[in-house]
């Protein structure tokens, strides 16, 4: 009897679950840490790092961040951040799927993380944006938004997956929705903080133009914002129109809503 090699390779093991990623003594200080440099991040980037790095530590296996405007899905008022297959995102845009996401519906509306699973999706075109994700690493997705809180409409969406189906749907899921609130939260204020940053840049807007703001977010007329800095009506409107000149919008109640979103002004 001759003996040959064995055709058996080594033994395969099987990656961990949520739960026995989660379990780790130093489980929530790696997700804090990560977190916790989001702030420091001055170039995109070097967040978009951070979020590889946050995804792994929280053991998730890819992620998309997407900053929207609530009323508004048109790509152009979309930021994203990709820790993905970065083709599939663009057949999802090329495909004008933006506008039937329902995870970006759930966020719009919704503080709370929840596993994707849950849920109910009639709509077939709606169940077409959650079947492409599927098939791109998210079989499993936990939806993460993250607000700023009453008076602001730009949202965020932190969406992160696992290929493996039922991964999230497991134990383990309190301790990681709180890690990825935390996480979802800071790419939040980074991102607005870039926004405003690009915008004061770009639209040279002076403290002026904010006390301008302010009182145009308040619902106050030109006649009354004429009165309380003690200059003219028409003063006022010529300065309002050279704001909205140098915003890119249509009028003055969107330069005013704009500045809020941005967290320029302050309700």
């Amino acid at each position: 009897m001759t003996c040959g090699a064995s055709t058996q390779g080594p033994p395969t093991h099987s990656p961990p679950s949520l739960a026995e990623r989660v379990s780790a003594s130093d489980y929530t200080m790696r997700v804090n840490a990560v977190a916790e440099r989001v702030a420091e991040a001055t170039e995109q980037r070097t967040a978009l790092a951070l979020l590889h790095e946050g995804i792994d530590a929280l053991g998730a296996e890819s992620a998309v961040f997407i900053s929207f405007v609530r009323d508004n899905t048109d790509v152009s008022s979309c930021r994203f951040m990709l820790a993905c297959e970065p083709d599939w995102c663009q057949r999802y845009l090329d495909a004008g799927l933006i506008a039937q996401d329902p995870w970006i519906a759930y966020a719009a509306h919704h503080s709370e993380p929840i596993v994707a699973s849950t849920l109910t999706i009639a709509d077939p075109e709606r169940r077409r944006v959650v079947e492409l994700a599927a098939k791109n690493g998210f079989a499993s997705a936990v939806l993460v938004p993250a607000h700023s809180g009453a008076g602001h409409s730009r949202i965020s969406l932190l969406c992160l997956g696992s290929a493996t189906p039922g991964y999230f749907e497991g134990e383990g899921f309190s301790r990681f929705k709180l890690g990825a609130r935390t996480l979802a939260l800071e790419l939040h204020d980074w991102w607005l903080a870039r926004i405003r940053r690009e915008l004061i840049v770009k639209a040279r807007i002076t403290p002026d133009d904010l006390e301008l703001l302010r009182h145009q977010r308040q619902g106050h007329s030109s006649k009354h914002i004429a009165s309380e800095l003690h200059v003219s009506k028409s003063s006022i409107n010529s300065r309002f129109q050279r704001m909205i000149s140098k915003l890119g919008v249509p009028n003055r109640k969107m330069a005013a809503r704009l500045a809020s979103e941005c967290g320029l002004i302050r309700e």
